[in-house]
């Protein structure tokens, strides 16, 4: 079992405030000059987010994976490096499907439900759009 725990803060108009935790569980068994190793990982994730321009954001959860590889042995410290290599393709993975599909989704979500512009330049491009399909129709 290894576990990895990373905090950051940034400081500025929001306060913003993380945390990523992985833990890793490890089954090995050796077949002659090999190994089988089957990997558990989770990883659970905390942003918390407060200021005037954002309001008060808390985005938290977690992600299990598993995989299944085999390696060589060549000398008894080989253990080491076949599970640090699964580790970091395991946390790479991992990231990139938070970084892809939960925060993407996340952002599609909250760009839907927030409105950047005011609502009278919203209000302005609806009639500009009325305007042009009236003229389009004529």
């Amino acid at each position: 079992v290894t576990a990895d725990d990373t905090n950051a803060t940034e400081e500025g108009e929001d306060d913003s405030t993380g945390s990523w935790q992985s833990i890793h569980v490890f089954e090995a068994s050796e077949k002659g000059r090999s190994a089988h190793y089957k990997l558990t990982s989770t990883i659970m994730l905390e942003m918390i987010t407060k200021g005037p321009t954002v309001g008060d954001v808390n985005l938290s959860g977690s992600l299990t994976r598993q995989n299944e590889s085999d390696y060589p042995i060549s000398e008894p410290g080989s253990h080491i490096a076949n599970m640090g290599r699964m580790i970091e393709d395991m946390e790479i993975k991992m990231r990139n499907l938070l970084q892809e599909v939960y925060f993407g989704k996340t952002r599609d979500i909250v760009f839907d439900l927030r409105s950047v512009e005011g609502l009278e330049r919203a209000k302005q491009q609806r009639a500009l759009q009325k305007e042009l399909v009236g003229l389009i129709k004529r």
